[in-house]
């Protein structure tokens, strides 16, 4: 009898083999195939055809406890990114979507490594059309999967607030670099050869000064130091110190001033390739939770066929399906506007790049928080099957859950994202009724007006009449705020005029405060 490994023993017992068969990764891109399809053309189909094909005969091999170990096999495949034409190679935000699907069902935590790793890293070197050797270099390996790259946006106090950041940087006269600074929650950052980081040469003026440098690993001064990350088990995530690093002129990829520029174009596709494995793990959730509710029966038939299971796969169904739509959409629009000149070397249209930033804020937000609910639903309706996380099984649905909970944090967290939204709907509401807009604003204009001489009455008459409850310093304050109102009125100082109409008021009520104590006693 052949001897029976501990993991088969363990399989034997707990996990049905029927379950596993069902819920293999072939099962569940046919799922998802089904769905996917209507959407793509011909030669899409082939392509997603293709890196499935890859991903099963690579699932094997996948060490969830370390995401970079597949990542050199997945670059003999050009399977790191798709989202930029390289070595001849297609790409396109459609195909990085579709390589997210993919390589998202296979293992979670190798699709958010490589993605970090190509897109953020890859794209901020892509993007430089006067790449250095020493960058071109490091783009290749990183897109082939021998070394891993991570990128240096995010400091301990300034998370969402990435633009004031304090990682200071220098230009020596010989154009060489020196950094001084800490970066956290970097991504790849505990095992990244390459780290492409954003520093200032000013930290009082962050965007005529925000420039774009590549280190290595064996930098002198650079550190890592490992987070414990519970959500991203096998993800490399760490704080990143700078301390008197120097490199050479050619490692520099955007200068003072471009920098700036450069960290706002990479977030929309940073945020696209978020939305794609969003919806990735939405779609190997749901393929999940189908599957296997409609194999396990309770009371003598499939799960599946009672209203509180099906009723909440059908709403989660309902919801994915128009969010893959949007999706798509958005990402064809990116091709054709904005992707397609990247790749020409020119320089696309403000309009559609800020059109594509509202709209990838609005799916990034949809997606993630669907993301991150939904799996907990479906693990709710897989009952126990739902938490087990066993090496080897068909069963990720634990591990997408886990991986769900960054989702709405990673590429600007999600009320940056509804801060995006407010900005694209209060443009395109001003572009509808940009005249009545003015028209209130003016009408508000002659309220505000009134109501700041019935303040100023007040207060004169308060000084004039009853001067002798009132206290000198209050007297005193009064009557600055009359003469400063007064005046930035004349003088049209909108400034000070908001300023002081908003002290009055109150400066009238700690008057009125102190006049009542001074007449009680």
């Amino acid at each position: 009898m052949k001897n029976m490994k501990l993991n088969d023993a363990i399989y034997g017992n707990l996990l049905e083999k029927n379950y596993e068969k069902g819920l293999s990764l072939g099962n569940r891109y046919s799922f998802i195939n089904s769905n996917i399809f209507p959407l793509l053309n011909k030669e899409e189909r082939d392509t997603f055809m293709g890196f499935q094909d890859v991903c099963k005969k690579l699932a094997p091999q996948v060490n969830i406890e370390d995401a970079y170990e597949i990542l050199p096999k997945l670059g003999e495949h050009y399977m790191l990114q798709r989202m930029n034409t390289y070595e001849g190679i297609y790409g396109s935000c459609k195909t990085q979507m579709l390589l997210n699907l993919a390589v998202g069902g296979m293992a979670p935590e190798v699709d958010m490594s490589m993605s970090a790793s190509s897109i953020l890293v890859g794209n901020s070197l892509y993007h430089n059309p006067k790449r250095s050797d020493i960058q071109e270099k490091a783009l290749h390996a990183i897109y082939r999967g021998t070394k891993i790259g991570g990128i240096g946006i995010t400091e301990p106090e300034h998370g969402s607030d990435a633009v004031n950041m304090k990682t200071l940087a220098s230009i020596a006269d010989n154009g060489d670099v020196t950094y001084n600074g800490t970066k956290i929650y970097t991504t790849n950052g505990a095992v990244a050869d390459y780290f492409s980081t954003y520093g200032v040469l000013d930290v009082s003026n962050p965007r005529r000064t925000m420039m774009l440098s590549l280190f290595k690993r064996e930098d002198e001064g650079l550190s890592t130091e490992r987070l414990h990350i519970p959500a991203a088990h096998g993800v490399g995530i760490a704080k990143v110190n700078y301390d008197n690093v120097t490199v050479p002129k050619d490692r520099m990829i955007a200068p003072p001033g471009e920098g700036y520029k450069r960290l706002f174009r990479g977030l929309t596709p940073e945020r696209f390739t978020i939305i794609s494995s969003s919806l990735g793990s939405l779609w190997h959730a749901l393929a999940t939770g189908t599957i296997y509710t409609q194999l396990r029966h309770q009371f003598n038939k499939p799960l599946f066929k009672y209203q509180g299971i099906s009723h909440v796969l059908a709403d989660i169904y309902a919801q994915l399906s128009a969010y893959t739509s949007f999706a798509m959409q958005i990402a064809d629009f990116y091709d054709k506007r904005v992707g397609s000149k990247i790749h020409k070397g020119e320089t696309p249209d403000p309009m559609d790049e800020a059109t594509l930033a509202v709209s990838a804020a609005q799916g990034k937000y949809l997606a993630t928080k669907m993301a991150h609910k939904a799996t907990y639903e479906i693990v709710q309706v897989m009952g126990g099957r739902g938490a087990i996380n066993e090496p080897g099984s068909n069963n990720i649905i634990n591990r997408l859950e886990n991986l769900s909970r960054l989702s709405e944090v990673l590429g600007g967290h999600r009320n940056i994202q509804l801060m995006i939204v407010e900005m694209g709907l209060k443009a395109t509401t001003a572009m509808a009724i940009g005249s009545n807009i003015k028209k209130a604003k003016r009408e508000q204009k002659k309220v505000n007006a009134k109501l700041n001489d019935l303040y100023i009455a007040r207060a004169e008459k308060i000084i004039t009449e009853e001067s002798q409850y009132l206290p000198e310093s209050d007297k005193l304050n009064l009557q600055n705020a009359i003469n400063k109102l007064k005046n930035a009125a004349e003088t049209k100082n909108d400034i000070e005029f908001r300023a002081y109409s908003s002290a009055l008021p109150k400066l009238l009520s700690n008057a009125g405060k102190a006049i009542y104590k001074a007449k009680k006693n």
